[in-house]
């Protein structure tokens, strides 16, 4: 889960003005993973030696934004859902609280991911949030829907901030089709890199599966926290 934004003031302000430790304790209750990648341990071509976020930082935030012509601040809008994400609208509150330190106003526009899908869908967004899972447990999808430029067969589907490299791009389609393990890994990694220097998208966290069942329930949970019935037994 993260953030994008195509004004991009994340690479200005954001990336040290988010309080991600906060947001876990306070707002998730600790059921959360800060992430400073768009994909987890669990996938191929994670990069252990880049997952290590920018620190929370608020006078290094308010640099930035003097070095970007902003020693004021501004105001933008900020787009968000309120049904689809565990405690998205309230994650999205944090995020506005932390930006307004370095005199950044989030006009905060929470609403039914019914509208909210297809409103940044369109590219009618200043700043939204957007959740993520790699379904081939592999970068590429990563890669190609979120990180690669907006192009033909679904490229940048979901890139809705429009950020844009033409390495990456590169890489992207050569990975596609790479089938020498280490030749690929190394070209994710190198994609991986430019993204997260050129502070493409927020990182924010991976939330996790909470499960609860009953003493006379047996089942077999599964990881993507679909519930297959035919696995669930309930005994008297």
């Amino acid at each position: 889960m993260g953030y994008a934004c195509p004004l991009g003031i994340e690479r200005y302000c954001a990336p040290y003005t988010i309080d991600i430790e906060g947001i876990k304790k306070t707002v998730m209750r600790g059921a959360a993973t800060p992430a400073a990648l768009l994909l987890p341990p669990e996938v191929n071509g994670f990069a252990p030696d880049l997952a290590k976020r920018l620190p929370f930082d608020v006078d290094a935030a308010k640099k930035l934004m003097v070095e970007a012509g902003y020693p004021t601040g501004f105001e933008l809008k900020m787009n968000c859902p309120n049904d689809r994400y565990v405690n998205d609208e309230r994650i999205c509150q944090a995020v506005a609280a932390n930006l307004s330190k370095i005199g950044v106003k989030i006009n905060l526009e929470a609403e039914t991911k019914g509208t909210y899908f297809p409103k940044i869908l369109s590219r009618n967004t200043s700043f939204y949030m957007l959740g993520w899972g790699t379904t081939t447990v592999d970068a590429h999808q990563v890669l190609y829907a979120i990180m690669a430029s907006p192009g033909e067969g679904g490229r940048g589907q979901f890139n809705l901030g429009a950020y844009s490299n033409a390495r990456v791009d590169e890489l992207t389609q050569k990975i596609g089709s790479e089938t020498d393990p280490k030749k690929r890994n190394d070209m994710i990694h190198e994609a991986l890199k430019i993204q997260q220097d050129e502070i493409g998208h927020l990182p924010l966290h991976q939330q996790a599966l909470s499960w609860g069942v009953k003493k006379t329930i047996d089942l077999v949970q599964w990881p993507d926290n679909g519930m297959v019935w035919k696995y669930v037994k309930v005994n008297p």
